[in-house]
């Protein structure tokens, strides 16, 4: 299998007490093209090591390679007359503008003197995942295939070339 290829495949995904996270089937599969950042970087090398058809894989992704280390002030307290939606409780995950009017989930963790806590961290955040995993489908790259990282790589060459950002090694 090659970078730029498309995967169709099945998954279970566990955490290390056991705990199912996600899960594809055979009826309703994962399908992805591989170098478009569409799953997590150690996923995505791992589905890359395979290469048949029927193949059967089982593997842990680090946290680094998931969804990063858990950050502890990766908090945020909002008045609950700001918040846009009603039934407010905790475990509760919701999306939250931010200052640049990007949505991002939060989930929430405390309710308090009319404050609500939300946790921004992802909730697989801090945790090792385990997959088992089986091809089903594999389609070859297209001959002028361009990764997502080729791509940001290209775009950052051109800003230099444009008087953008000229970075350590501009000239």
């Amino acid at each position: 299998m090659q970078l730029g290829s498309t995967v169709t495949l099945t998954y279970k995904g566990t955490l290390d007490d056991g705990e199912v996270f996600g899960f594809a089937t055979e009826e309703n599969p994962m399908r992805f093209q591989t170098g478009m950042d569409m799953a997590i970087d150690g996923f995505e090398k791992a589905i890359l090591e395979m290469n048949e058809v029927g193949e059967r894989k089982t593997f842990t992704v680090d946290e680094h390679e998931a969804y990063g280390e858990y950050l502890e002030g990766h908090v945020a307290k909002i008045p609950v007359e700001q918040i846009p939606v009603g039934n407010i409780k905790v475990g509760r995950r919701i999306m939250l503008g931010s200052d640049e009017g990007v949505p991002a989930p939060a989930t929430v963790i405390e309710v308090n003197n009319g404050m609500v806590t939300f946790d921004l961290n992802h909730p697989l955040a801090g945790k090792a995942l385990t997959f088992e995993v089986e091809l089903l489908e594999v389609e070859d790259a297209p001959e002028d295939f361009v990764s997502m990282a080729e791509k940001a790589a290209h775009m950052k060459e051109q800003s230099k070339l444009l008087g953008g950002d000229p970075g350590e090694d501009y000239r």
